[in-house]
């Protein structure tokens, strides 16, 4: 009878294969500084994740470009909604989105439990990105997520937000 085999699924985080296993308790290598790096694609986003050991344990910081934000003469509703989606989300999860040189970035950490496993690390992932999650939706309706098909040179901006230029007037005074 032939041997039946064994199909290992792994993902790739900062050069280590990681087991997907959820009972899995090895724990993972790490670099002598205690640092982790790996990225990750999340609702067309991608986001740069780094996990450094601490004096008091390690921590998973993601960043992610959602997009640009629109300038006012663009579209000054598209600007405004997403600036109230943004204070928002802030006053509800703190200091998690945040504006820069003219872009939408999601900041943000959290703990991971110990010992450092696939799981553990995942699950500080899941716990920043699963309460955003609303907010990427809501940003969306404005803007194209990053990663998302477009044709080249095509705005961010979702055609129906555009500033349409006002009509001219055909009648002469």
């Amino acid at each position: 009878m032939p041997e039946a085999k064994t199909l290992t699924k792994q993902l790739t985080l900062g050069g280590c294969a990681l087991p997907l296993d959820i009972e899995a308790l090895e724990s993972l290598p790490v670099s002598p500084g205690g640092i982790i790096q790996f990225d990750f694609s999340y609702r067309q986003i991608r986001f740069a994740s780094r996990y450094q050991e601490g004096p008091e344990g390690g921590t998973l910081r993601l960043a992610g470009d959602l997009g640009p934000l629109p300038f006012t003469a663009e579209s000054p509703a598209a600007r405004a909604g997403l600036g109230y989606i943004v204070v928002d989300a802030n006053d509800l999860l703190g200091p998690t989105f945040r504006f820069s040189q003219g872009r939408i970035l999601l900041i943000a950490g959290h703990p991971v439990e110990k010992p450092l496993t696939a799981t553990h690390v995942l699950a500080a992932a899941a716990a920043i990105l699963i309460p955003a999650t609303p907010y990427l939706d809501l940003i969306s309706v404005y803007i194209r997520p990053p990663l998302a098909p477009a044709r080249p040179g095509e705005s961010a901006l979702r055609p129906e937000w555009r500033k349409r230029a006002p009509a001219k007037s055909t009648m002469r005074a």
